[in-house]
Formats: structure tokens, sequence, C-alpha cells
């Protein structure tokens, strides 16, 4: 098993947008492709408080270069 670490940094005010993005698009995509999240979070305070972080796990680094490629072809 593979965890892909990947982060979003947000300008101020506008995590909301982007966690509804994710909530109502991007997840519902991603079960499509067969994309598995591991986890999400985001920091309440500091610098990382517009911060999206979230984790992907993969069987292989071919699996990976498979789905995600599908993924960021869609339009």
């Amino acid at each position: 098993m593979i965890y892909e670490l990947r982060i979003y940094r947000t300008m101020p005010g506008k995590m909301p947008a982007l966690l509804n993005r994710f909530q109502n698009h991007t997840l519902k995509i991603w079960e499509r492709h067969g994309i598995r999240q591991a986890g999400f979070w985001t920091t309440l305070v500091g610098e990382s408080s517009y911060d999206l972080t979230y984790m992907l796990a993969w069987e292989s680094l071919a699996e990976r270069e498979t789905k995600w490629t599908a993924f960021s072809s869609v339009k």
C-alpha cells in the first residue's frame, strides 16, 4: 500500500468553498475512478489554517498513475 499526502493551500475565506467542492463533486468523481481516500483534515490555527490536507491510498504506483491520469483528464 502506498499513501500519498496532498495539501491544498487556500486564500483567506476560501476554505468553505473548497470543502464544498470536495464533498459535493471531487469525492464522487474519485469514487467513479476507484480512487480511495485515506483521510482529510484541516488545521484550526496558524499558517496551516488555510490548508486542506488529505491522503490517498494506492495499491501500487502503477494504479496511481492509471487512476490519477484518468481523474486528471475529467473536464
